[in-house]
């Protein structure tokens, strides 16, 4: 009889839109730099504070970046950033290539403290995806946002863990709800996020199951781990 083990629940993130992109206002015509213009999912170092110097992305190219980008919301020298990374890579030869956009990308972690009340307001789903190194499931939600009278109030994203369920085969299903609570943030308009949930403390073969509280209903994601993340 499959058994329930109780799981704890972590903190969340503020979400303060629109998310923080970091962009050349270049334009070229023609055989120019957004000719070869690429967009992958990445971990991004900081070489300083508010700088970029290279990334690898979730097929595991790693690339450097020429000239090294300015990136206000990568504050802390020395870190890895989870990051939408577009950039223009002209020679496949060379691992040096030159970024156009860096968009920061929420890192939902998993629940790490017990919380009391789980909000689940609606959010837009527009997909959900385990990245190609197994290290993350990404999503992108659309978010109610606007500018009301209250200066203060602020959306929450997150992710908590209902229950983990011993499988017949001895693996582990993980069953993840989103956390959305709109803050009294007023419903205005529609911003894209883009979200991933790190899986490094899973293990291979373990199920992980992810419920989202959509506009459209409920949406329900499992995904078999199939690597050590």
């Amino acid at each position: 009889m499959t058994r329930q083990i109780a799981c704890l629940l972590t903190g969340l993130l503020l979400l303060l839109l629109p998310l923080v992109s970091c962009t050349r206002d270049e334009y070229e015509k023609g055989d120019g730099e957004y000719s070869y213009m690429r967009a992958d999912f990445a971990e991004a170092y900081s070489s300083d504070a508010g700088v970029l110097g290279s990334f690898v992305t979730d097929e595991g190219d790693s690339l450097v970046l020429s000239p090294r980008h300015d990136c206000s919301w990568a504050s802390t020298p020395d870190s890895v950033y989870r990051t939408l990374m577009y950039y223009s890579r002209e020679d496949t030869t060379s691992i040096k290539v030159r970024c156009i956009t860096a968009t920061q990308v929420l890192v939902l972690r998993v629940p790490s403290q017990r919380r009391d009340t789980v909000i689940t307001h609606p959010v837009g789903l527009e997909s959900v995806w385990l990245s190609a190194n197994g290290k993350y499931i990404n999503m992108g939600v659309d978010v109610k946002t606007g500018k009301g009278d209250d200066d203060k109030a602020r959306q929450t994203l997150g992710v908590v863990c209902d229950t983990v369920l011993i499988l017949p085969d001895g693996k582990h299903e993980h069953r993840l709800r989103l956390f959305h609570d709109q803050g009294k943030v007023p419903e205005y308009y529609t911003s894209k996020v883009y979200a991933s949930i790190p899986l490094g403390t899973f293990s291979k073969g373990d199920v992980v199951r992810l419920d989202v509280n959509t506009y459209k209903g409920m949406v329900t994601r499992s995904f078999r781990i199939a690597t050590n993340p």
